[in-house]
């Protein structure tokens, strides 16, 4: 009964007090995950201050390609869970959990044996293209560190794939306080670790690896454990039962949602690596890019918490065909993130300084040079990038995860990479035309998708309202009656 009270609230409180109820913990725990990112490679910078954020920089785009299967699978679930409840189809939303657990499962065993296979071959051929830029002495040891790093942390990715699935499946149905615990939990015993393992060891890369994967897998535990002792008290069937089939159609359901966002997050890992190889001609400026990449994915995580704590919201009130709550929270997420962005551009406008020196920066005067004009101009892309996550979130909510990808696509690969490459090769601009090109590029982005995002919640609300006058057969077929009136 607990349960269905949690669930059934996405529908009935005040949506500015439900929004940050819901985002509240989201956006707590993504910032405190966010940092142990940025703490990996304040540690390794400090163990190494030539190589060490360059070895991790270059691991980056085979890590983001884990996050995003386990980002996609998991907000493909989620949004078809959090529609069946709005629908009350408590019964197929447990389908929909189990089958997303067993998807977790089989994608983490897949990047267990790419992590052992490939991430040699993929690190080597990504620093090569490097070496002329960023030194030959120095090329060797960076692809030692980042292959190291890399392998652990692919092999071992299950813990961060169950996690997230986990997560998202208690996040859609309205409770968020088990997945805050369990990312600050798996946050705060990397942060713990990572110079126990680092510096006190002296075990570098592989150190940061370790500290990484046994932080993933001690969250993992939390909504596991939690689960298990509490099997019955769900609304929900969340754990396998003896019945389970997979269904064609729970699975494609995921999927519609679940592989554009892979796609979505993918395309955040072939960005990271055009721009480096557009960047390569020097290192400072592939360093800088580096350090700017952690920062603005820590700035961008109230939004992407928001985003979170928003999808079940819009998804649970598209199913109940409520669409008046559904806009408002659409606006109000707007709102909340317009505010926290432009906090976040005075931020990096006032101290680009002090947030480079984090990274051990040391007496390079172009390094830091380069470095305080890409974060200036990259930063004011923040504003619109706000727009174009809520965005996502609202497309993600209704199983539109197509529109959602073509946003990410747009402002990240159709626009930012063609646009950076050609004012920074053949302007007078140089570096300082590509990192004009991120605001420039989400700015068209966000402007070109707000006429369909108006024109998509048009259309799926007189949809539902059309399907719920239509006539239909009780399961008998006997009596004919209209949806709203069975």
């Amino acid at each position: 009964m607990a349960q269905n009270l949690q669930s059934a609230k996405l529908g009935a409180m005040p949506i500015g007090k439900l929004i940050f109820k819901m985002s509240g913990p989201a956006i707590l725990s993504m910032l405190v995950q966010a940092l142990y990112n940025i703490v990996d490679s304040v540690f390794i910078g400090a163990f190494d201050p030539v190589n060490g954020v360059l070895a991790l920089s270059y691991a980056l785009p085979m890590q983001l390609l884990v996050n995003a299967f386990a980002i996609g699978l998991a907000v493909g679930t989620g949004s078809l869970i959090s529609r069946l409840l709005g629908e009350g189809k408590n019964e197929d939303a447990g389908l929909a959990a189990q089958t997303g657990i067993l998807l977790a499962l089989i994608i983490s065993a897949v990047f267990a044996v790419i992590g052992y296979f490939v991430s040699d071959a993929f690190v080597r051929a990504y620093t090569l293209g490097a070496s002329t830029a960023n030194g030959e002495a120095n090329m060797q040891t960076v692809y030692e560190m980042s292959s190291e790093y890399l392998a652990i942390c692919t092999c071992c990715s299950f813990g961060m794939m169950v996690e997230i699935m986990f997560s998202r499946i208690l996040q859609s149905m309205g409770n968020m306080i088990v997945p805050m615990i369990t990312q600050l939990v798996g946050a705060v015993t990397n942060i713990i670790l990572d110079p126990i393992f680092i510096s006190v060891l002296k075990l570098g890369a592989t150190g940061a690896a370790i500290a990484t994967i046994t932080g993933q897998i001690v969250a993992m535990t939390i909504p596991v454990t939690l689960i298990v002792k509490n099997r019955n008290k769900w609304d929900i069937k969340i754990l396998f039962t003896r019945n389970f089939r997979l269904k064609k159609r729970i699975l494609l359901d995921i999927m519609r949602v679940g592989l554009p966002t892979i796609v979505l997050n993918s395309i955040g890992s072939v960005m990271y690596m055009v721009a480096n190889i557009i960047l390569n001609r020097s290192a400072d400026a592939v360093w800088a890019f580096g350090v700017y990449f952690k920062l603005q994915s820590f700035a961008l995580m109230p939004c992407f918490g928001l985003n979170q704590g928003c999808i079940p919201i819009m998804g649970y009130n598209y199913g109940a065909n409520n669409r008046s709550r559904f806009e408002k929270t659409f606006r109000y997420a707007m709102l909340i993130a317009f505010s926290f962005m432009c906090v976040v551009i005075i931020l990096f406008h006032s101290m680009p300084d002090v947030l480079l020196k984090l990274f051990s920066v040391g007496d390079n005067a172009n390094r830091m040079k380069i470095g305080c004009q890409a974060l200036r101009l990259c930063s004011i892309s923040f504003i619109p990038a706000s727009f174009s996550v809520i965005m996502i979130a609202m497309f993600n909510s209704v199983g539109h995860g197509v529109k959602a990808m073509l946003i990410s696509l747009l402002r990240q690969i159709g626009i930012l990479l063609p646009l950076g490459y050609v004012l920074s090769a053949f302007t007078e601009l140089g570096f300082t035309g590509f990192w004009m090109s991120f605001p420039i590029a989400e700015t068209l982005s966000v402007l070109i998708f707000i006429p369909i995002a108006v024109s998509t919640v048009n259309k799926i609300f007189k949809d539902k309202s059309r399907d719920l006058e239509q006539p239909y057969l009780l399961d008998d077929g006997q009596e004919l009656q209209t949806a709203e009136n069975a």
